[in-house]
């Protein structure tokens, strides 16, 4: 940024004739400072903006993995992000973060970052992170766990399949499960808590007479792989084949929307299950998605996805497009599921209805381009391709909720 005086002395001079040239050589800039205060793209005073390195896409793909996983760290988001091409450090992402901060973190995350707290701070625990006492006792009733289900749900079922508390049940394992069930994100690996973890999961397997391999397979609270997950709670169906009528909340592969056995919509955490028999398309467009995996990585499927959503057309092109569009789809899936009482103002009728839209988009786009390595760059860049989608011709980019809202309600144009 030019001093003040010398930015005006640079439009005095334009205002009294002055070329370009000669300006530039007269103040002793170059010729592009020059034309910038001239045309106005700089101001006199103040500093120009520095772009922003999260671009749009990669804002909206923050935006979404903190929505379906709300206790994500800003360290996992950061890897996620530096996989797609961002090109800053670390620093310079938390400080896009930040300046993005009530666009991109949810209403429960906002002035807390317990999950990345010291254990000892937040549980108020002893720094002995195993028990010192005789072996960890049997539990007459087996509890075998779900697929990514959180560890205070598996201890909690626990506790109810053998009519005791949690808190009983905590009392004869290693307080190693006491610091871990107090964090709000148990995929989270402390450095304090990392040695113990071999003696808790063993424990845990002779408490509940299942194996280690099994516990450590099932439970995130004990893995290491920190690839995108989204929080939601297991399908209902598959639940209650194993006799379990409540909730199960758990950590699912992000590109997981569909359980496709059953043929129901996993919404996000707190909202119900969609039945989605009366779309069968729906469950097909989850196949596609685990095929693109074979050649794109989760990130890379998750952004495509994303910015596939934003371009998928708001209105049928022509009635004989109709039925094969998704606000068809929509209406179909809110008559189909409103015996069982769910709102037909919910997003998730919105978000499952459209996804056969993004998912066919979102391949289109990944196919035009060879698989990239992980952080690649330049204009092969995941991020910077897909945004290709956003600015296509024959789709339109609006926001569709509130249109969402009036076709939900019965009326269309």
């Amino acid at each position: 940024m030019l001093p003040r005086e010398r930015a005006e002395k640079i439009l005095t001079l334009h205002a009294a004739g002055w070329p370009v040239k000669a300006i530039a050589n007269h103040i002793g800039h170059s010729h592009q400072t020059v034309r910038d205060y001239i045309n106005g793209r700089r101001t006199p005073g103040l500093r120009a903006p520095r772009p922003s390195l999260l671009t749009d896409p990669l804002a909206s793909y923050c935006r979404q993995r903190l929505t379906e996983d709300p206790h994500l760290r800003n360290s996992v988001l950061f890897n996620e992000v530096a996989d797609l091409g961002f090109q800053g450090s670390r620093a310079t992402f938390y400080r896009e973060l930040k300046r993005r901060y009530r666009l991109l973190i949810p209403a429960g995350r906002r002035g807390t970052n317990s999950q990345e707290k010291d254990p000892q701070t937040s549980s108020g625990m002893s720094p002995t992170l195993t028990r010192r006492h005789e072996r960890t006792p049997v539990l007459p009733q087996r509890v075998a766990p779900i697929a990514g289900e959180t560890l205070n749900s598996y201890l909690a079922r626990i506790a109810q399949a053998n009519h005791l508390t949690v808190t009983e049940v905590l009392a004869v394992l290693p307080t190693w499960f006491s610091t871990k069930t107090n964090n709000l994100d148990d995929r989270a690996h402390h450095h304090m808590l990392a040695p113990a973890a071999t003696h808790a999961l063993h424990e845990l397997a002779h408490l509940t007479s299942t194996t280690p391999a099994g516990l450590a397979h099932a439970l995130p609270a004990f893995g290491t792989d920190e690839s995108p997950v989204r929080a939601t709670t297991a399908c209902h169906q598959c639940t209650a084949r194993l006799g379990i009528r409540q909730p199960v909340p758990v950590h699912l592969p992000v590109h997981h929307k569909v359980c496709t056995r059953h043929g129901i919509w996993l919404s996000d955490l707190g909202e119900p299950h969609l039945d989605l028999s009366i779309c069968p398309e729906i469950t097909t467009a989850q196949h596609q998605a685990n095929r693109l995996l074979r050649r794109f990585t989760l990130q890379q499927l998750t952004l495509a996805h994303q910015t596939a959503v934003q371009a998928v057309p708001p209105w049928p092109a022509s009635p004989a497009a109709v039925p094969h569009h998704w606000r068809y789809r929509l209406l179909a899936l809110q008559t189909h599921n409103h015996h069982r009482g769910i709102s037909t103002e919910l997003d998730t009728f919105t978000h499952a209805a459209i996804y056969p839209d993004a998912i066919e988009l979102a391949a289109a786009a990944l196919a035009k381009h060879p698989r990239d390595p992980a952080r690649s760059t330049g204009e092969n860049s995941p991020h910077l391709r897909t945004t290709a989608l956003a600015g296509h011709g024959d789709f339109a980019t609006q926001d569709s909720s509130s249109q969402v809202k009036a076709t939900a309600s019965g009326t269309t144009r």
